[in-house]
């Protein structure tokens, strides 16, 4: 199971590779506000946990990286949607439900977006 900071990356990595079919070190370090070296640390340690795949430049997420990205970004959106539909600036929306996609167990999570059915 990812840390918190590695599903911060996985995540970057999956939305970039969506945005741009592409994805560099320095668009992780840009959409993050890291620094270069930071994030070529970071991708190594991703590398070594079997998430990300390096192919020269070109950064991808292994299917395990996937499931674990794609997981971190459907918790963002549920949370960035009930915040807005609650009233929040989306700004503060995004920024809030990035810090909340990490604190709920996977059983509470489920048993949450089932029973309000954000959209």
């Amino acid at each position: 199971m990812a840390n918190e900071s590695q599903e911060d990356y996985l995540e970057a990595i999956l939305v970039i590779r969506r945005q741009r079919g592409s994805c560099r070190n320095v668009d992780i370090a840009e959409r993050l506000g890291r620094s270069k070296p930071s994030v070529s640390k970071a991708l190594s340690n991703l590398v070594a946990a079997g998430l990300v795949r390096m192919s020269g430049h070109d950064v991808r997420l292994t299917e395990e990286g996937e499931r674990a990205a794609s997981a971190t970004l459907e918790r963002h959106r549920f949370f960035e949607r009930l915040l807005v539909e609650s009233g929040v600036d989306a700004r503060t929306a995004s920024a809030e439900a990035c810090r909340m996609e990490h604190c709920l167990s996977e059983d509470s999570f489920r048993k949450l977006s089932e029973r309000l059915r954000v959209r």
